[in-house]
């Protein structure tokens, strides 16, 4: 609660300010000069500086009264910076998160409400399953910007020597894991358990990530047992490296490339990698949906643009959020990098369609990934303490794994440490 309080202390202080030189300014009967807002993005220079500018450009035609200056942060800096710029008082007027840190501000007051700044028609054109999950207790924080979501990428070749199909949900990637250990002692999944992928998994799986008030864990009972059962029979029976303890996605890569690991869960992205650093496994590759339950529905990621609630342009920030992130950019950045937009109307494009069978794969992984993310949500939520929610679940996680828990213990510690810091998680008064 002090925290929030400093917040909107700050806020007001700072619309104070803004007040006395909007005065000053109409006292001297001067044209105002435009406005100068702050966009930061992460790490999208020197690749895309032609689309940024561009944009900047175009916005700056049509607005005369309002001028861009972009600043563009490397990603592992981003948080830091800014978390210092707000403390300072200097935000940036619109910045690029992604939505757990961005939850992490919103939980302190620290970003306008988009909804107070566009028209219900304007709100209309996001995908809604997208826009939903920019919410914090009610109130949403950001506009979501570009998408991604995960599939399976396999290797055909082991797969048929294996005598194994792809598999579509957890049970049958157990079969296909005995398989492939059997016939070629390799693996065939290395289960990353980093950022937020162990409990997307769950969710995919068929649990609840949260019990029906937001007070505490959903999976208490027999859909995350079977979960915690699923990561210990997979470690147990040497189905998966021993370093998925330690390691992450960036190995799962790098063990799908030398073929230890047989399929990989990732972003279509990265066939072009495959397609320009291994040509000959490229031919090998095939593609699949997410491994799921057939009920779950399909992860979407998004990354966002914010607006602080210190900065005294609000309104020019907004509406430069609004024009980068319309059909028209958004379309234009997807025929860039293999991303998804998060406006309904581009998903009417041709772009996105299924392809003809003799087209490249990446069109291919492209249709699949628009078909989930028309029926995709974004699996983890903003959530209150998110990362020591998170590192309670992997922590307890991995110890069924090793055996030093059972299941059931597992789970009730998680259950109890997410009762501790969910069960307070209503809205505040005002």
């Amino acid at each position: 609660m002090k925290n929030r309080q400093i917040v909107r202390l700050i806020v007001a202080c700072a619309f104070a300010v803004a007040g006395l030189s909007g005065t000053a300014a109409a006292q001297s009967g001067s044209a105002p000069a435009p406005v100068q807002i702050q966009f930061w993005t992460m790490q999208l220079s020197p690749f895309h500086d032609e689309y940024v500018n561009g944009m900047i450009a175009a916005f700056e035609q049509d607005n005369p009264d309002v001028r861009v200056k972009w600043v563009d942060v490397p990603w592992k800096e981003m948080e830091k910076k800014v978390l210092a710029s707000v403390a300072a008082r200097t935000p940036p007027d619109l910045v690029n998160l992604n939505p757990q840190f961005a939850a992490k501000l919103a939980e302190y007051g620290a970003l306008a409400n988009p909804e107070h700044f566009l028209s219900e028609a304007q709100v209309a054109t996001y995908l809604p399953n997208i826009w939903g999950a920019n919410r914090y207790r009610g109130e949403a924080f950001a506009i979501p910007w570009y998408l991604s979501t995960t599939i399976t990428i396999y290797n055909r070749e082991l797969l048929q020597a294996a005598g194994a199909e792809v598999p579509a949900n957890h049970a049958q990637l157990l079969q296909t894991a005995r398989l492939v250990r059997e016939k070629f002692d390799r693996y065939v999944y290395f289960p990353a358990m980093d950022g937020s992928r162990p409990l997307e998994d769950m969710v995919a799986m068929g649990a609840s990530l949260l019990n029906a008030r937001a007070t505490g864990a959903g999976f208490e009972g027999e859909s995350g047992r079977a979960f915690f059962s699923f990561y210990r029979d997979l470690f147990q029976q040497g189905l998966v490296p021993r370093n998925v303890l330690t390691e992450g996605h960036r190995k799962a890569v790098e063990l799908f490339q030398s073929g230890e690991v047989t399929m990989i869960t990732t972003g279509m992205q990265f066939l072009e990698s495959i397609r320009v650093n291994s040509p000959a496994l490229y031919e090998k590759v095939g593609i699949a949906p997410q491994l799921k339950a057939a009920a779950a529905p399909f992860s979407v990621a998004a990354m966002n643009l914010a607006v602080p609630e210190l900065s005294p342009n609000k309104e020019a920030a907004f509406r430069f959020a609004a024009f980068v992130t319309s059909h028209e950019n958004q379309m234009a950045l997807a025929r860039r990098v293999p991303l998804l937009p998060s406006t309904r109307q581009s998903f009417d494009d041709p772009f996105f369609l299924p392809p003809a069978a003799s087209a490249p794969l990446i069109a291919h992984a492209r249709a699949l990934s628009a078909q989930q993310t028309l029926k995709g949500e974004v699996l983890v939520p903003p959530l209150p303490g998110y990362s020591k929610l998170r590192n309670s679940f992997v922590f307890n996680l991995q110890a069924a794994m090793v055996g030093q828990l059972s299941v059931e213990e597992a789970v009730e510690q998680v259950a109890d440490t997410w009762a501790l810091f969910l069960g307070d998680n209503r809205v505040e008064e005002e």
